[in-house]
């Protein structure tokens, strides 16, 4: 097991000012953020944007994680994919999908979210609604390669 973080923590830093104090600190990992980079909005930060990540941006960040000697362990965001505006579910689930590309472009084995719910459901509503929206999120990522980790939150 490595010990590591999530780098949204440092928002206003970029990811390799965070690589070189993660070493120095003694950090093995590091999840990074991957939310899109929409304003100030708190407990987010976009160290990687996965939006039309290429080969050779995905390369470069490879080659810092390596040089340094940590592991990229995941890519994070954690939103709420069964978000009740439709409008703003999409936006949320087509950006969980490019999180997807771009680990997969990145090696990283698996991106972290949430998933989310619906205040005006049911819990049991809630989770039907998760199974609909999250089995071609997770069939994608099965063909990427890439696990989808859920992090447990009451939201």
């Amino acid at each position: 097991m490595k010990l590591g973080f999530l780098t949204a923590c440092l928002p206003d830093q970029d990811l390799a000012a965070i690589i070189e104090w993660a070493v120095v600190a003694g950090y093995q990992a590091l999840e990074v953020a991957a939310w899109p980079a929409l304003g100030n909005r708190p407990f987010t930060a976009t160290h990687i944007a996965v939006e039309g990540l290429t080969a050779d941006r995905a390369d470069t960040i490879r080659h810092q994680f390596d040089a340094a000697g940590l592991t990229l362990s995941s890519l994070a965001f954690y939103d709420n994919n069964l978000h009740s505006d439709p409008v703003e579910r999409a936006a949320i689930n087509q950006h969980l999908l490019a999180c997807i590309s771009a680990a997969a472009l990145l090696g990283c084995p698996t991106v972290g979210t949430f998933v989310g719910r619906n205040p005006s459901l049911s819990v049991a509503d809630n989770l039907a609604e998760a199974e609909q929206v999250f089995a071609p999120l997770v069939d994608y990522a099965g063909e990427q390669g890439v696990k989808i980790i859920v992090e447990n939150c009451v939201m």
